[in-house]
């Protein structure tokens, strides 16, 4: 595994699995070296993850927690992280 692919997000849910946000796998985002091609994709789906939308050099997939450390071992990926909302979840108070 190259941790230093993983965002922090990533590198906490690996290592406690209580961090986890679903039990069986996670949503993340994946910056790859410039657009990405059909091999890229390919290559990527071959470490485990499910390929879903691009924007730029940007791909949005869904891989399981064992597959995670593959994934930062494919070439063409830059950056992993995971997908988080943009808001605090419903009844949570921001931190004065």
């Amino acid at each position: 595994m190259r941790a230093h692919k993983l965002g922090s997000a990533a590198r906490r849910a690996l290592s406690d699995p209580g961090e986890a946000v679903g039990p069986t796998s996670f949503q993340v985002l994946i910056r790859v070296k410039g657009e990405p091609s059909e091999e890229q994709r390919r290559q990527i789906a071959d470490a485990g993850a499910r390929v879903g939308m691009a924007a730029g050099d940007v791909l949005t997939a869904t891989v399981a927690p064992g597959d995670l450390g593959r994934l930062t071992e494919v070439d063409c990926v830059d950056y992993v992280e995971l997908s988080e909302p943009l808001h605090p979840e419903t009844g949570t108070r921001p931190q004065k």
